[in-house]
This record gives structure tokens, C-alpha cells and sequence, in this order.
């Protein structure tokens, strides 16, 4: 095989251009001409996204300000509407927001529709419980389906009155109407197909709606969208952004890249303007056993080096073995930030948030938190809310108190809708309005002033003072002998949320889980809120998407990751697919071999320039000879070591 088959060919950079003229040319009210662009790594989907923004604002800007419509841009996380948003510089004919908020946004003030929402979800919902419970033993699983059928119960009572209802992006749920962020996406994909007058309201209000990661939009709300196209034709133009090889989220549309509506126009971006040939070419190899897309380097692109160090498992003290990997970059190289471990150019990817915390000191709160698949989910999802609740808003709390900010401590608190700084409580205290408010801060300082106290103790504090709302979840784990009929219904509401087909694996594993992680040291969540802010070469595989480095070193240790979801010793051969895997493959299912596949392309085109992947295996020679076989490597890239 030719060396010229590992390094991707080369275009101009303008190569891509006939994509945004044809987006351009669907950018006409009454085109009927919605479309789904598909765009690979490194290829500008935020570049056409932009061009797409800037066109829109040139045709119709003066229009839609005196018509009051607008551009919908949705995205999937807080962190890429913020970018949009700085892009776009504010230009109020642009409404940016999460696919959750625009969701939200759509079924605000339905509130005697919600309401029969819930009372038709609901029975079901409680028959699956009961039947669990029926079914299951008395234990701590059999005590949680106990109390859920109680406040599922009581809901069905809550809801035979009228109410309205509120949406809260923190998920925290303080408020007892509170929906979560899976009810906003079932009931806004429900109205849009059932309700045409939400559908004349939306395309009224949007003639032009873009969704950006598409790939991982709610699968049943993309659905909606497609629907919403075919009802109203003339009236809205759909754009689809988004690349199905990083579909990284389990709520996403599997078969959007391989099935489509047949008159959507489909538009497909072939460069990578990011990486150097050399990566550009695995890329390419990777997707050839999926959807064989190929892209091309821009010209004058370097060839950039590949790697890959193989390890067998077992091998101790990772931390300076992965030090001499990335001396040895260094070396072949040439670049000697290999070494520099502050550079903000190189990365470290990690396929666990576990491996993370052992290298960053946080292992104890996440070895605990692990046991429950669920919750690793929602973390890597960026969506626990009990975990985000100690990093977000306990931890920056705690260090506000014991250094005395006054202006920051009462900023959080008013931010976190603190229970202490409600009307009733300042009315009732008009002498000292906040007098309840600083000695409970006091009281917290004492807990928190002390380097070894567990979150236990932090949790029992807020709650034994009501300084801050607890999220539900919690509640379990402190005394509340005079729960607000508030806190009640909230937790009645939360209970919906959180039971899924599998009830007793959710209750068992995941009041398990924190019952174990509250004893361990909180100051843990200092390290974590570190990590998850990205100050440190640490990212998780799945975290990088959109992210680009010079340099990246991808660690892939089944073992100590000990996850499910994801298996890089099945997919590089070293390993047998399970009969149970085997099974869903032959029937057209997704399994962990796909999902490793789309991860193993989502790190490899982080790295604009020099890329190492370094393999923790039980077989290195199966390893080698497979990475070989794949094409995925030379001979010569592949070091033993």
C-alpha cells in the first residue's frame, strides 16, 4: 500500500465555498427549501453557521425589527449559545438558545395542556412502578419505589386543580412547578405535532430557525422539526448543522445521516481546514467503515505525525509513564511544549471522568459516585444536577465564607434563589431582614472552615438552616422535619422525572452511589470544579467535541475506566464482541463498537498537528496487528512500550 494512503490529498481552502452559496440560496421566506448540512471536523459548520447569520441579518434585519420576528439559532449546551451570542454581537433579530430553552419557550403559558400532559403520563408511569414494586424485595430499592408511588399519588391530586408551571435551567427544581429537562423536550415534541396553533405561532414568530449539533438533538424534537417543515412549507426555513460521526449524546437522531426527509436539500462540507494531512487521513480511514465521507487537508498542510504506544495492562505509576510518552513526542516531534504541562495547547484526553480524578484528586468522590451508570451519564452529559448543585453553587458559597466576600456570598445567594432571602422571611424579620441569612452563613463557615469536612456535613448544614434549596435527589440524606409544602410538591414533581423503564436499577444505584460519596472529604469538589472548567491538560473524550489543540495525547484504558458504554479493546480486536452485543449488531442495532468508533474519530481530529494515542491493552499484538489491518497505522508509527 502506497505511503500516500495515510495522508489525506489536498484543495484550496475555498474549496467548500459552493456550500455556503447553496445555503445562501435557501435563505428566502417561501423557499421551501430546508436543508441539513453535514460538516466533519476542522471543516467551518460555525463559519457557515456565521455566514449563513450574516446573509439573514443583511436581507432582513430592518424588517423583522419593525415585524418583531426573528432568527431562531439553537444549540445544544450553554457554552455554544454564549459563543453564538458573541459572534452574532447581541443583534436582537438573532434569539440564541439551548435546544431546552427554545423548547420551553414554545410551551410556556400551555399550562391547562400541560397539566392533562401530566395526568395522561403519569398512570403509566405509576403502573411501572407499582409492578417493580410488586415484583421486587424489601430494601432501600423497594423503600424509593415506595415513596415514589406515594408522591406520584399525591401529584395526581396537585394535578386535579389548575396550575401553571415554570421551566428551571438549573434543574435544580426549587420551585414546585418546576419542569425538567426531559419533560420540556417529550411535551414540546407532543404540542408541535398535536397543536397547530403552536406551530403558526412558532413559524410566525421564526421564519428561519438553524439548529447547530444536530447530530445530538433530541431525536423526537428533531422529528418535530421535519414535521413542522412539511405542515408549514411557505412559511419556515429549517437548517440542520451537524456531523453524525460526533454524535456523542444518547438522545440524538442515529439514522439522520443515513435517512432523511427526500426533499431536504443536503449539503456536505469536504475540508478540514484544521489538521495536518497525516491526521486528516485517519479521520478519513475511521469513517470508512461507517459512512466513508472523506475529507481533504487544505493546501500547503504539513503531514503532522500520528502515534501509538502500547501498553500492557497491569503497568504501575500511569503518571510517569505518560510522562515519558509525551518525552517521546517531544523527540519525534521536534516540539519540546510536548513537556509543558500548562500549555493550553496540548490535551490530555481521558475516557473517564474516573481516570481524571485519580490524576487530579478526586478520586474518592468519583469511585463512589461510579456505581451508578446513570449518574455517569448525566455527568458526562454536563447534567447532574446534585454534582453541579456542590461545584456551581456550594463550593464558590464555601469559598466566599471563609474568606469574608460579603458582596459575593450574598450575589450566590440571590442568584440560588436562597429560601432565607424570600419575601416572606425578610417581611417576617423587618428589624435585622437578613439577620436568619447571617447566622446561617456563620454556621456554614464553622462546617466549611474545617479542610477535612465531608459533604455530609455540608449538606446537613444548608439544609438544617435553609440557606440554599436542596436539590430532590438529596433530600434523602438530611433531616427535614418541617418540609415545605413547597419543597413536597416539588419533590412530587422531580419524582416524575426521575423514574424511567428501569426504576429499581435508578433507585437502588443512585441513592447508593451518594450515600457513599457524601462521606467522602469535600473539598474533593475544589479539584473537580478544576477539572470540569478546564484548568488543567485534563478533558474526557466525549468533553473535546469542538475543541481543537496542537497536540493531543489520547489515553484509552478500558480497565480503569470501567465503563459500558464505550470499548476500545473490542474495537481495536483485542476483545470479542459479547453474544449479547454480537446480537444487537446483527440486528442493525447500535452498539459500544459504534459508539467507540464515533469516539475514536471525535479525539483523533482534535489534534491540529501531532496526535498520540496511547492504548492500554491485554493483547498488545492483537492490538498492533489490528491497527495495522484497519490502516489505522504504519508500521513504524506503532511503539511498544
Amino acid at each position: 500500500m502506497s505511503e500516500d494512503f495515510y495522508l489525506a490529498d489536498t484543495k484550496p481552502f475555498d474549496h467548500d465555498s459552493s456550500v455556503d452559496a447553496g445555503i445562501r440560496d435557501c435563505l428566502r421566506i417561501g423557499s421551501g427549501k430546508s436543508f441539513i448540512t453535514f460538516a466533519g471536523a476542522g471543516s467551518g459548520k460555525t463559519y457557515s453557521l456565521k455566514e449563513a447569520i450574516d446573509f439573514l441579518k443583511a436581507q432582513y434585519s430592518d424588517d423583522f425589527s419593525r415585524q418583531g420576528k426573528q432568527i431562531a439559532i439553537v444549540t445544544f449546551t450553554n457554552n455554544a449559545a454564549d459563543e453564538i451570542k458573541d459572534r452574532i454581537e447581541q443583534n436582537p433579530i438573532f434569539a440564541v438558545s439551548t435546544i431546552h430553552s427554545f423548547c420551553w419557550s414554545a410551551i410556556a403559558g400551555f399550562n391547562e395542556d400541560i397539566r392533562k400532559w401530566y395526568l395522561e403520563t403519569i398512570p403509566s408511569v405509576l403502573d411501572k412502578v407499582q409492578d417493580e414494586q410488586n415484583r421486587g424485595r424489601a430494601g432501600k430499592a423497594s423503600d424509593a419505589r415506595e415513596r415514589t408511588i406515594i408522591r406520584l399519588n399525591a401529584k395526581l391530586d396537585w394535578l386535579s386543580e389548575s396550575r401553571s408551571f415554570i421551566y428551571d435551567p438549573n434543574g435544580v427544581n426549587s420551585s414546585q412547578n418546576a419542569l425538567s429537562h426531559a419533560d420540556v423536550l417529550k411535551i414540546f415534541s407532543n404540542f408541535l405535532a398535536t397543536k397547530p396553533m403552536m406551530a403558526e405561532v412558532i413559524v410566525n414568530k421564526f421564519p428561519f430557525i438553524f439548529i447547530d449539533e444536530s447530530q445530538d438533538a433530541n431525536k423526537d424534537v428533531v422529528s418535530a422539526f421535519f414535521d413542522l417543515k412539511d405542515a408549514k412549507l411557505d412559511k419556515v426555513v429549517i437548517g440542520l448543522f451537524g456531523d453524525t460521526m460526533q454524535r456523542i449524546f444518547g438522545g440524538g437522531e442515529p439514522e439522520l445521516g443515513k435517512t432523511k426527509p427526500s426533499d431536504w436539500t443536503t449539503f456536505a462540507k469536504k475540508m478540514n481546514h484544521r489538521s495536518a494531512r497525516r491526521i486528516v487521513g485517519l479521520g478519513n480511514q475511521i469513517r470508512s467503515e461507517d459512512d466513508k465521507r472523506k475529507q481533504f487537508a487544505r493546501d500547503g498542510a504539513t503531514e503532522g505525525y500520528v502515534r501509538y504506544f502500547l501498553l500492557q495492562h497491569g503497568v504501575s505509576d500511569k503518571d510517569k509513564v505518560e510522562a515519558k510518552i509525551r518525552d517521546a513526542m517531544a523527540k519525534i516531534t521536534g516540539d519540546d511544549d510536548w513537556t509543558d504541562t500548562k500549555s493550553k495547547e496540548t490535551a490530555i484526553l481521558l475516557l473517564e471522568h474516573k481516570m481524571a480524578g485519580r490524576r487530579l484528586g478526586f478520586d474518592a468522590l468519583w469511585d463512589r459516585l461510579s456505581k451508578s451508570n446513570k449518574i455517569k451519564d448525566r455527568i458526562s452529559e454536563g447534567g447532574n444536577t446534585e454534582l453541579n448543585f456542590f461545584s456551581d453553587i456550594v463550593f464558590p458559597l464555601a469559598e466566599a465564607s471563609r474568606k469574608e466576600r460579603r458582596a459575593e456570598l450574598m450575589s450566590i445567594l440571590r442568584e440560588s434563589k436562597s429560601p432565607l432571602l424570600e419575601t416572606s422571611v425578610l417581611e417576617a424579620n423587618k428589624e435585622d431582614p437578613l439577620a436568619l441569612a447571617r447566622a446561617a452563613e456563620h454556621a456554614f463557615r464553622d462546617v466549611v472552615s474545617n479542610d477535612k469536612v465531608s459533604f455530609s456535613e455540608v449538606l446537613e448544614v444548608l439544609a438544617d438552616h435553609k440557606l440554599l434549596r436542596i436539590p430532590v435527589k438529596l433530600h434523602s440524606f438530611v433531616a427535614a422535619p418541617e418540609e415545605s409544602e413547597a419543597d413536597l410538591e416539588s419533590e412530587q414533581i422531580e419524582a416524575i422525572q426521575q423514574v424511567e423503564a428501569e426504576p429499581e436499577e435508578q433507585d437502588k444505584s443512585e441513592i447508593a452511589a451518594w450515600s457513599e460519596a457524601l462521606e467522602t472529604n469535600f473539598f474533593q469538589i475544589r479539584n473537580y470544579k478544576n477539572y470540569i472548567d478546564e484548568n488543567s491538560m485534563f478533558r474526557t473524550h466525549q468533553g473535546v467535541k469542538g475543541n481543537e489543540f496542537e497536540r493531543v495525547m489520547v489515553v484509552m484504558d478500558d480497565d480503569e475506566a470501567g465503563g459500558f458504554l464505550f470499548s476500545y479493546e473490542q474495537y481495536f480486536g483485542a476483545k470479542a464482541l459479547s453474544p449479547a452485543s454480537q446480537k444487537k449488531r446483527d440486528a442493525g442495532e447500535e452498539t459500544g463498537l459504534e459508539r467507540t468508533r464515533r469516539l475514536f474519530y471525535v479525539t483523533s481530529t482534535r489534534a491540529k498537528n501531532s496526535l498520540a494515542h496511547v492504548i492500554y491493552t491485554s493483547d498488545v499484538n492483537k492490538v498492533k496487528k489490528n491497527l495495522i489491518e484497519k490502516k489505522f497505522a504504519r508500521e513504524d508509527e506503532i511503539i511498544e512500550f
